[in-house]
């Protein structure tokens, strides 16, 4: 049994590389171009793929070249792809990238993706067996409610891009993982603050979420659950490239947490890998080994 299920989005990213990202109406002369693996989806899985003993990926993508690129690479970083299926007659998902002075715009046309609305038998059972289950919103809302309605371990939902969940989504959430504009659309409140953040955790908490976690890219991470709230900051880091490194906090979170490690130190540990990445460029290639990762880990249970 893998430990850890992620249901979700891949796409091919298309990533230019430019000395800043274009103002409205403007062109820029990108310095280079690349393309590797990413969506939130495959991007967590490879994540949680580099701290934990199995993880399994389930998701679309379409009959086509970059389809089979997707698979073999995703493969290749160590993650179980019998269950993503090819969509007959749709291309894969492809996401557009611009990465300049340390910041990025993504623009993603969903493909195969916005064809995953439900899940197939073996997927179900894969979902219902695993330890824990990670979901994203770049996935059609069907699947994620049926996700959320057949996992028996715990669910990590990453909540974006935000957009209206039923509360038997958000029920089941522990923890619900978005960043401090995402809870803003959630709760309606200010999170201008790391106290005001904290504050509309606790109110979705008090809503019936399990546990929340909030993402403040550069001022660390908050979470609150049953057993209390904190906040743990990120380290002063020379920024490269942000791309992915939510991602990577997401999947690090997830492995720690099948690993039995409580919300707390989980995300500590996430928020060390996190940093970690964004002073590298690219997506999965700018993830950190998993001596890097274990040397994080026990900094973090000797504090």
């Amino acid at each position: 049994m893998n430990q850890i299920v992620v249901v979700g989005s891949v796409n091919l990213d298309v990533v230019l590389d430019v000395d800043r990202l274009p103002r409205a109406g403007e062109t820029v002369i990108a310095r280079g171009v690349r393309t590797n693996l990413g969506g939130k989806g495959a991007n967590q899985a490879a994540a949680a793929r580099i701290s934990a003993g199995g993880v399994t990926f389930v998701g679309r993508v379409g009959a086509d070249d970059a389809g089979v690129r997707l698979r073999d690479e995703l493969s290749a970083a160590g993650v179980h792809v019998d269950l993503l299926a090819q969509a007959p007659g749709v291309p894969s998902g492809v996401a557009y990238i611009q990465v300049g002075a340390g910041d990025n715009t993504i623009v993603v046309a969903s493909g195969a993706n916005a064809t995953f609305t439900e899940l197939a038998p073996a997927e179900v059972d894969a979902v219902r067996a695993a330890t824990v289950v990670v979901c994203q919103l770049e996935i059609p809302d069907p699947v994620v409610e049926q996700v959320a309605q057949v996992a028996s371990g715990r669910l990590v939902l990453n909540a974006a891009p935000a957009r209206p969940l039923p509360d038997a989504v958000t029920s089941r959430c522990d923890p619900l993982v978005v960043n401090e504009t995402e809870l803003a659309e959630f709760t309606g409140t200010d999170t201008g603050s790391v106290e005001s953040v904290l504050v509309a955790a606790q109110t979705m908490r008090a809503q019936g979420v399990r546990s929340v976690v909030v993402t403040l890219g550069g001022a660390g991470a908050v979470w609150v659950d049953a057993g209390g709230s904190g906040h743990h900051r990120a380290s002063a880091v020379p920024v490269v490239d942000t791309t992915g490194a939510g991602d990577l906090f997401v999947g690090t979170l997830a492995a720690q947490l099948a690993a039995g490690a409580p919300l707390s130190t989980a995300v500590s540990v996430g928020t060390a890998v996190a940093s970690l990445s964004v002073t590298r460029p690219g997506t999965i290639a700018s993830y950190p080994t998993p001596a890097e990762v274990a040397a994080v880990v026990a900094g973090v249970s000797t504090r």
